[in-house]
């Protein structure tokens, strides 16, 4: 594998080390989306070579049976064992992974046995494939209001912004947000406590679509500059190193920039993992993010992620190698004792790594789904558990339960006081999904200073794209 930073090599390919059964679709077993399959599992045995995980390969019809005995010999010295089954939907492939599990480690607790498993399948399934669909659920926040028109909505019927006449999207609803992209599934390797994914039915296991190829006819029809958010729903970056071999070939990662950037399309991507040295960002439409918080609060919170120095650095050299643009997502803020100490130590990391090439960090304070007290306790003690939701108004304001206005403006104040005492003015704020008439007037005081969301390029950049001759990439 292309040498790259160290410390998240090892913690992304521990993640994979401790994989003990990997369900395989048929379908993706052969051409390129089964190289990548094959890839994995040669990583998989080269840093465990004396602990083989169990491979599960499911099949819906007689073709993919036949592939399932065809792939059993070629991927017979990379499993300690190979079960074929035939399914009759590929919503089972959880379930039997899971019972293949508890077959062989019996006394494993479920909520770590989900940790252990890792699903390889087909997006679409017999049908046609779905990548791509606009993510609506910011409504009543700021990512429902200070976002562009994404979609547009008549009836039941929903479409993605500039993929039918003018004259039907005059007579819909207009709908803001961002477009959401999904190959990469379920909690990430880095395991946050607070991640909203695991109170999400079936995101407990990872899940990865190899049959990225078939997301073309999607991106052909997206207006040039458009924004695909490939980060949402998983980690595809943390596990992008999984499917890399020993050369740098073969990222995951790559391949969706290359598709994108061919037909004008921008990719984002939000890590707590390190951009690694074997991706090729010159010419490329590609927007890059970390998620960022202090170290202390870091190794508790989210323990499988890089430390906050890699991530920086990562994304300090993805700058320095033809990034397009790039973002901070500082946060969940989480008010523990001492934390701005720690904060400090990690706005001193920022200006030292950074610097003057920081331009936009999207905030992030601390909100709550309504089931995540539940989930926390589960992982906390209860004075850790009491001391968050002290910080939270007792009624829940779209969806989530939030900070009281003023104690909001102080942190974002706070924030913004951070950064001018560490040298860093050039840098513009804006919140994430908080409560747009309150941000408003955070706004309005200079507590944030940007409006456009940072899940997106700017609306002139946008226009830029849009008037560049395709392709874009060399051929």
């Amino acid at each position: 594998m292309a040498s790259g930073s160290s410390f998240s090599q090892s913690i992304m390919l521990e993640r994979l080390a401790r994989i003990d059964v990997i369900a395989l679709d048929a379908a993706v077993s052969s051409g390129l989306a089964g190289e990548r399959a094959r890839r994995l599992l040669l990583n998989r045995k080269r840093i465990a070579p004396h602990n083989l995980p169990r491979v599960l390969i499911a099949t819906h019809n007689e073709d993919e049976q036949q592939q399932a005995l065809e792939v059993t010999q070629q991927f017979s010295s990379l499993a300690s064992s190979i079960n074929i089954l035939e399914e009759k939907s590929r919503n089972e492939t959880a379930s039997h992974a899971l019972t293949l599990h508890r077959h062989y480690w019996p006394e494993m607790l479920e909520a770590e046995r989900k940790t252990r498993i890792l699903l390889l399948g087909k997006r679409g399934g017999a049908g046609k494939a779905e990548f791509i669909k606009p993510f609506v659920g910011g409504a009543g926040t700021t990512c429902g209001t200070w976002t562009p028109i994404i979609a547009y909505q008549r009836d039941k019927k929903m479409w993605i912004a500039g993929t039918r006449s003018k004259e039907e999207e005059k007579n819909a609803t207009p709908i803001r947000g961002f477009l959401r992209g999904n190959y990469a599934q379920g909690v990430c390797p880095a395991e946050c406590s607070f991640c909203y994914l695991r109170g999400l039915q079936g995101m407990g296991i990872k899940n990865m679509l190899l049959n990225l190829e078939d997301v073309i006819p999607e991106l052909d029809t997206l207006p040039r500059g458009s924004v695909v958010n490939w980060a949402e729903l998983g980690g595809p970056v943390e596990e992008d190193p999984w499917f890399v071999d020993e050369t740098g070939h073969g990222s995951l990662v790559q391949t969706i920039l290359d598709l994108s950037t061919e037909r004008g399309i921008v990719s984002f991507f939000l890590t707590k993992g390190v951009y690694e040295p074997y991706l090729q960002l010159q010419q490329r439409l590609a927007l890059f993010a970390i998620s960022l918080n202090a170290p202390a609060i870091s190794s508790v919170f989210e323990p499988g992620g890089a430390h906050p120095e890699e991530r920086l650095k990562g994304l300090a050299w993805a700058i320095d190698h033809g990034l397009m643009d790039h973002t901070i997502r500082l946060g969940p803020i989480i008010p523990i004792d001492g934390y701005k100490h720690q904060y400090h130590q990690l706005f001193e990391m920022i200006r030292d790594i950074l610097g003057s090439r920081l331009k936009r960090i999207t905030i992030d304070l601390l909100r709550f789904s309504p089931q995540m007290p539940t989930i926390l306790r589960s992982s906390f003690p209860e004075e850790i558990v009491s001391s968050l939701l002290a910080e939270m108004e007792p009624a829940v304001k779209a969806h989530k339960y939030r900070p009281s206005a003023h104690r909001q403006k102080r942190l974002y104040h706070w924030i913004k006081t951070m950064l001018d005492h560490y040298g860093l003015p050039q840098v513009k704020t804006t919140p994430c999904k908080a409560d747009p008439l309150e941000a408003q007037t955070f706004l309005r005081a200079g507590d944030i200073t940007s409006m456009p969301c940072a899940c997106h390029i700017s609306y002139r950049d946008r226009e830029v794209i849009r008037r560049k001759d395709l392709p874009i990439l060399p051929h």
